[in-house]
């Protein structure tokens, strides 16, 4: 007789009527160390208390969430759709926690942020300082994450509100509301030759070194477009690339070399001096930063700081 598959709310039931956070924190614990017996010691659990906590929930959704082999144990395609849920829902009871002790501490409430590098470096550098000053008793948070993490954050609850690009897929309640549109800047050295002069043109781009901006990111097409005629010669490329706006505007101060990056990411270094912008103006733009919200996303605290971005944003385009 063939073995009847439970529905999905069959083993959602069961989860919410039978699982433990004990079982969410020994499954990641495992999915980590790759061992029972690394996991128990971690948590503090029996390594038989272990065993049979990790029976226990592979029994209530009926499927091996781990591979036993000689090298220790290792996630089933099951236990990887299972273990995602199980960091965000610990991740987000940490920051309740947290958020509680701050309560308790005599915080007047917990804003957490997540932002892109570009959210963090643009928007919040303007805004947070005067933010923060004119709510002195909100305790604020900011977690800088890839976008696709943050998503994952603001779902959870991890964080209330994430700074990045749209998603490309936002699933419900998530809303997303975009600030302004991004551009591209030709940045360098503040002592490189392109800085002093006032009309750069395509054969000077041509002619000098550069730091190519890693693959995956939006500012590498404006890079790929701006030397894509077949007959066209190819600029001389730096070693390094990376995200790390660090190591970025070191390689920038210490070698000759230019770079494509979002005025969002650039513009402070560059009013400050760490850097020069090269003059040479794109015609398009880039999908700008906005604000990812989730379900909860509606408190007082998230609706102050939104309002506060919004006016960073008109203040910006004022200037």
């Amino acid at each position: 007789m063939s073995m009847v598959t439970p529905s999905s709310s069959v083993l959602y039931a069961r989860l919410v009527a039978k699982g433990r956070l004990r079982h969410l924190q020994l499954l990641v614990s495992v999915a980590d160390s790759g061992s029972v017996r690394r996991a128990a010691e971690q948590i503090g659990m029996s390594q038989p208390a272990a065993t049979q906590a990790l029976a226990d929930i592979e029994g209530l959704l009926g499927t091996p969430l781990f591979e036993r082999h000689v090298r220790g144990m290792r996630l089933t395609a099951a236990g990887s759709a299972v273990a995602p849920m199980a960091r965000n829902t610990l991740s987000a009871l940490r920051a309740s926690a947290d958020t509680v002790h701050a309560l308790q501490a005599g915080a007047g409430g917990v804003l957490r942020l997540g932002a892109i590098t570009a959210g963090v470096a643009g928007l919040l550098c303007r805004m947070l300082p005067s933010f923060a000053a004119r709510h002195p008793t909100l305790r604020i948070e900011v977690l800088e994450a890839p976008g696709d993490q943050l998503l994952a954050d603001v779902m959870s609850g991890r964080v209330d509100m994430a700074l990045c690009r749209r998603p490309h897929e936002l699933p419900a309640p998530c809303t997303f509301e975009q600030f302004a549109p991004d551009v591209p800047w030709i940045v360098a050295g503040r002592s490189h030759p392109l800085v002093r002069k006032t009309q750069p043109t395509l054969a000077d781009l041509r002619a000098a070194r550069w730091m190519l901006p890693v693959q995956g990111i939006g500012i590498r097409s404006v890079f790929d477009a701006l030397f894509d005629a077949p007959d066209a010669p190819k600029p001389e490329l730096h070693p390094v690339s990376s995200t790390s706006l660090p190591l970025v505007l070191e390689l920038l101060r210490s070698d000759s070399v230019l770079t494509l990056v979002p005025r969002s990411v650039i513009g402070p270094f560059v009013q400050w001096g760490l850097v020069a912008r090269v003059a040479y103006e794109f015609g398009g733009e880039l999908e700008g930063i906005g604000a990812l919200l989730g379900a909860d996303s509606d408190r007082p605290a998230v609706a102050a700081c939104l309002e506060a971005l919004r006016e960073a944003v008109r203040s910006e385009a004022a200037a």
